[in-house]
């Protein structure tokens, strides 16, 4: 309840900054991008040395969270991909699966297979799912080629996969001279999303990538949980303290007050959906989130800023020439050939 009195407070703040006209559209001209080369934090690039992420591990070319997409962005001879982004949730016997949603209902035959809505991993066996489910059955508006596919005909990297064995793939692939990074979000919230990130943490530890890898999650419940129990993550700040930063450098306020245990902002740019969406597409009406003045501000503190889903090209070069550290896309190779 605090939480959220917190962060109604927050937003009603922000709007009343743009209201009263506090909050600048774009940057001042002459305004110029401060290099951040000596920062200590590894996920702060050099000047337009910005790293590609593969947003739901390419969600725009192929089927989000599954083998087949991590596939298609190793295998693929026209673009590379820095940094795998995707979404975690746990099942009811305990194992960590690749998802989005809070359900399987958008993006695979589940509501068909168990005959209601709702499907929830939390609610079933890691098994059940794996074996019953196509996630590749709503892509591309159902039809794609392996669409109608069911039971034993679902290919594997369209089944139901948990981290460890995706992890397992992709670093297979990585190389001492380029290893991939990770971003992993949890998306269960209070026992269940603790649970997760308990499961995450042995994973990440065992197959020695922690350092790579970047643990965001949108529950302050389960950001306390992970700072207090796992304090050698490197996490990513939540929606209420990206927000709470951002109004600190409009105001030219210290950053340091906020004693933030997060190392990473990450940050909506461009068109959204959804409740946030809303709130997303309203802030960015009156402000840039991507502007040099944020962007140096965030690196002064050691602070690396990363955005999402940027599928707009034009977007895509405000960020680079901006100084953003990353971008998280739909479509990876649309934004290797800007880059490149």
């Amino acid at each position: 309840m605090i939480l959220a009195i917190k962060r109604t407070i927050t937003i009603l703040i922000s709007l009343l900054m743009m209201l009263t006209g506090m909050v600048q559209k774009s940057d001042q001209v002459g305004t110029q991008v401060i290099p951040a080369s000596d920062s200590s934090n590894i996920f702060i690039n050099d000047y337009k040395k910005v790293e590609l992420s593969a947003h739901r591990s390419g969600a725009g070319e192929a089927p989000q969270n599954t083998l087949m997409a991590f596939e298609y962005c190793i295998n693929s001879k026209e673009f590379d991909v820095d940094i795998f982004e995707f979404d975690i949730h746990i099942t009811k016997d305990g194992e960590i699966v690749l998802l989005h949603n809070n359900t399987y209902d958008d993006t695979s035959n589940a509501v068909e297979y168990f005959g209601k809505e709702n499907i929830r991993p939390q609610d079933y066996d890691y098994q059940t799912l794996h074996d019953n489910l196509n996630l590749g059955a709503k892509f591309n508006g159902g039809k794609a080629k392996y669409s109608s596919l069911r039971g034993k005909d679902i290919p594997e990297n369209l089944r139901v996969v948990r981290v460890g064995d995706v992890l397992k793939y992709t670093e297979k692939h990585s190389t001492k001279k380029k290893p991939f990074r990770y971003i992993i979000e949890i998306k269960d919230t209070s026992l269940l999303g603790m649970k997760c990130a308990d499961k995450l943490y042995k994973v990440l530890k065992d197959l020695g990538i922690m350092e790579r890898t970047i643990v965001a999650t949108s529950k302050p419940d389960v950001g306390k949980y992970i700072a207090k129990n796992y304090p050698d993550l490197v996490t990513s700040a939540d929606l209420l303290e990206a927000l709470l930063f951002y109004l600190y450098s409009l105001v030219g306020g210290d950053a340091a007050e906020l004693e933030p245990d997060y190392s990473v902002l990450q940050l909506p740019y461009g068109s959204t959906s959804g409740v946030d969406g809303f709130f997303n597409d309203l802030l960015q009406t009156f402000t840039d989130l991507g502007s040099k003045k944020f962007i140096n501000y965030a690196h002064k503190y050691n602070m690396a800023v990363q955005y999402w889903t940027v599928n707009n090209p034009d977007e895509m070069q405000h960020l680079v020439d901006n100084g953003a550290d990353a971008i998280m896309t739909d479509y990876p190779q649309q934004l290797w050939e800007l880059l490149n």
